[in-house]
Parts: structure tokens; C-alpha cells; sequence
């Protein structure tokens, strides 16, 4: 593991996999790291770490499972607080979504996760990321920090369910944030930007090409495929390295331009490029 991760990644997974096994002694068979450390994007004191666990059957029956699994996703919190006490951000965090063992080898659209957390939020009754993208992922990339290799999971990403799960995300979340950004009244943020146009990037491409992309190469696709939206990418892209914000537009345009480049590029996905 440590040869394949960042090292602070490496030490957040060790720490975390450490806390799991002191929780939940033997339940965890295996896990995988997907997210933009699978894809190669991973930035230090900035990024944070996709895991799947993979939990043994044999833990279907203990009662105080799901009560474990919170105490594991809040173990995380005094060492992300002593980061950021040392100027290193809330970076690191294990964001982990939890599979059964006997259920790994199902349709991705037929697993039912157990349970997840994404930063401060925990919930005991699924996860997003079971879905076509993420288990396409880790099939092309995920690194195993526990366990068999991703490669003898024996997953099922659905190949053929891939563009039309991507339309659907795009319809059903995307499209009515773009709706929500238009009509908002506070300013938005640079981090609000970042997320508002890599994630219809990330879509667009894979709907044009079938891959996955990391949101800095999402942004490098946005700004070739939609030049007239190009400044307020530029300000997402900023944002996303960490650099100095542009001057231009400013910031009493972005939301107005992020819907408007959100718009554009949902558009042409479910336009132009469906299956």
C-alpha cells in the first residue's frame, strides 16, 4: 500500500484501517481506495480518499454494527482537527462506503450498500457512490490497501448501464442545481464553482467517451469543449490547485456565469451525446 499512495494518504488509510479493526475486530475482508487517488489526481493537504470496505456476512447479525461504523467514521476526527490546528485543512478524510462480501460480485445496480460516510455525514441506510462510475473506477484503477486485489473482486460495473446512469445523474441532481444556481441570491463561493461545473464536466466526457476523468482533467475538457464559458472554468480550475482566485469575472458574476456554463454543458450531454 504505501508504494501506490501519497503518503499522506497512506497514513490516513493506515490510521483508519487500525481504528476499523480495533471496532470491528476481523469484519473488514478487504478494501480499495477509488476516487482521484485511483485516477492519479490525489493533492496533498487538499484531497480526500474514496474507500469500499468490503465487511464479512458473518457481521450481518451483530446488533451493534451500525453503531460501530459511526464511532469509526468520528475515530477520524482528532487527527484531521490536529491537521488543520497545523494549517493542513480538513484533507485526508476517509470518505468509505460499505459493501457485504457476498454481495460483491452483483450488478453494481443491484448491491445495496450497508452504510457510508462523506465528510461530517454519516448514513445508516445506503451510499451513492454503489454506482457505474465509481465500481468503473476502482475496476481501472483502485488501489487494495487490505485484502485480494481489486482485479480478484469480481466486480460487475454494469459496462453497458455506464451513459445512461451518467443522464440520469445528470437530470436528476445536476440539472436542477444548475435551476437552484440561477436563482440564488448569495454570491457562491470558489469551492461552489469547483463543484458546480467538474461535475457536469466529469459527465460530459463520459458520456462523449465512456472514461472517467479526475476534475483537473475535467476542467482541462470543459475549457476545450466550451471556450465561450472558459473564465469561470478558469476559476474552478484556480480553486482546485490551490492557486490564486482571478480577478476576472468577478465575483458578483460567478453565479449568473456558473449556471450558464452548468446549462451549456448539460445541454450538449443529454443532447448530443447519449447512447
Amino acid at each position: 500500500m504505501d508504494s501506490l499512495l501519497p503518503k499522506d494518504a497512506a497514513r490516513a488509510v493506515g490510521s483508519y484501517l487500525r481504528s476499523a479493526d480495533r471496532l470491528m475486530p476481523g469484519a473488514l475482508t478487504a478494501c480499495a481506495v477509488s476516487g482521484s487517488t485511483a485516477l492519479g489526481a490525489y493533492r496533498p493537504g487538499r484531497s480526500d480518499i474514496d474507500l469500499v470496505s468490503v465487511l464479512s456476512d458473518e457481521w450481518r447479525q451483530h446488533r451493534s454494527l451500525m453503531a460501530r461504523l459511526r464511532v469509526l467514521h468520528l475515530s477520524q476526527l482528532p487527527r484531521l482537527t490536529m491537521r488543520a490546528a497545523r494549517g493542513m485543512g480538513f484533507s485526508a478524510c476517509c470518505n468509505t462506503v460499505f459493501v457485504w462480501e457476498s454481495e460483491l460480485a452483483r450488478p453494481v445496480t443491484e448491491i445495496r450498500a450497508i452504510a457510508s460516510h462523506v465528510g461530517e455525514i454519516f448514513e445508516p441506510r445506503g451510499a451513492f457512490d454503489v454506482n457505474p462510475v465509481i465500481w468503473k473506477e476502482l475496476v481501472d484503477g483502485g488501489i487494495s490497501v487490505l485484502g485480494k486485489d481489486v482485479s480478484e473482486w469480481g466486480l460487475d460495473p454494469e459496462p453497458g448501464a455506464l451513459r445512461n446512469w451518467v443522464a440520469d445523474n445528470l437530470r436528476e441532481y445536476w440539472a436542477p442545481l444548475a435551476e437552484s444556481v440561477s436563482s440564488g441570491r448569495r454570491r457562491l463561493t470558489a469551492s461552489g464553482v469547483e463543484w458546480c461545473l467538474l461535475g457536469p464536466a466529469r459527465m460530459h466526457h463520459t458520456l462523449l467517451t465512456g472514461e472517467i476523468l479526475s476534475k483537473e482533467a475535467a476542467a482541462l475538457h470543459a475549457l476545450e469543449e466550451f471556450p465561450a464559458h472558459s473564465r469561470i472554468v478558469a476559476v474552478a480550475l484556480a480553486h482546485l490547485h490551490g492557486d490564486a482566485i482571478p480577478t476576472v469575472p468577478p465575483r458578483g458574476q460567478w453565479r449568473g456565469r456558473t449556471a450558464r456554463a452548468m446549462q451549456a454543458i448539460i445541454a450538449d450531454s443529454l443532447t448530443n451525446h447519449l447512447p
